[in-house]
């Protein structure tokens, strides 16, 4: 009984905190279609925007990656003829976009101009291989993060391909447990099931939306395990599979939360502050978000998979 009451008041604090969260972010632009043409997508996938503003899109099902303006005016494709199915996408040092290939199994770089600069990359089960690298991330030394997906592992690289660690073994999460885990602890720490973002915040911190496990893990750049966010739900602060994460200049984490069709914002230790998102067809609302990243004056850009568009909020504190 007392398991009961405790269930039953951290459920309820959880719900009225998150209802109170209704200072949500202004919907400041809304652009892209179904189509194959400039600024349209089929299945824009994932996001990222570098230093000087450009916004970069894997456009999967167009086989391409396009580049905008930060006010989302079409400047050119890239990778084109080259790809497969262009899935996570990266800034790495000096401006420079990696993008994975999920059927290919390969990274590829290119500078801001679109000229590719190197590929790397095998199937296979060895380390330095991959079966579906989903997503990657650069640090500030100019390590290259993968997301393994289908071998439930994160792999570190040099720049030019070179192995240098891997962390992470298959390891799928209880649901009653993952539901409960404010009580009782969920486990498989630093173990993923089907993970598929990654991103590096302050201090070299490596973010990994562990997809099916419902939950964000923090790890130290080595892959020591420093927090678990999240477990399965409706209220805010859980998840029905994470999907794509930023990290804010001020170390504030965003996070796509695909299936409850909305963006969750937490402070650096984890706290949530606000959701928002909706199932409807309309210009502020989303349909299975799977990207987000966040320029340097905190605006966030969501690719809108469902939709087939991406989405610029503006928040109201970005710091």
């Amino acid at each position: 009984m007392k398991i009961l009451i405790k269930v039953f008041l951290a459920l309820f604090v959880t719900v009225l905190f998150s209802a109170c969260s209704t200072d949500n972010p202004i919907n400041v632009q809304v652009w892209g279609s179904l189509g194959d043409g400039c600024g349209q997508f089929n299945e824009p996938f994932d996001i990222a925007v570098d230093k000087r503003g450009f916004v970069y899109v894997t456009d999967v099902r167009n086989k391409r990656v396009q580049k905008f303006t930060e006010s989302g005016e079409f400047i050119m494709f890239i990778g084109q003829d080259l790809f497969e199915k262009p899935s996570g996408i990266g800034i790495g040092l000096h401006n420079t976009v990696w993008v994975t290939d999920y059927d290919l199994d390969q990274i590829f770089q290119f500078n801001a101009n679109g000229d590719l600069l190197t590929v790397w990359g095998n199937a296979g089960d060895k380390l330095g291989e991959f079966e579906s690298p989903v997503d990657v991330a650069v640090n500030g030394a100019g390590q290259v993060y993968v997301v393994d997906q289908y071998h439930h592992r994160i792999q570190v690289f040099t720049p030019d391909g070179h192995f240098i660690r891997t962390w992470g073994k298959q390891g799928k999460v209880n649901v009653v447990r993952s539901a409960l885990n404010f009580i009782v602890t969920d486990g498989h720490k630093g173990e993923f099931y089907y993970p598929s973002r990654i991103v590096i915040g302050l201090d070299d911190r490596v973010y990994v939306s562990d997809a099916y496990n419902n939950r964000v893990q923090i790890f130290d750049a080595s892959g020591s395990f420093l927090q678990s966010i999240g477990g399965i739900g409706l209220w805010g602060g859980r998840f029905r599979v994470t999907s794509g994460i930023a990290v804010g200049k001020n170390g504030n984490l965003f996070v796509a939360d695909f299936y409850n069709n909305r963006i969750q914002h937490f402070d650096r230790s984890g706290h949530f502050i606000e959701a928002w998102g909706g199932t409807e067809n309309q210009s502020n609302k989303l349909s299975g978000p799977t990207g987000v990243a966040v320029n340097q004056d905190g605006q966030v850009y969501i690719a809108d998979w469902g939709n087939h568009r991406i989405q610029r909020y503006l928040l109201h504190n970005p710091n």
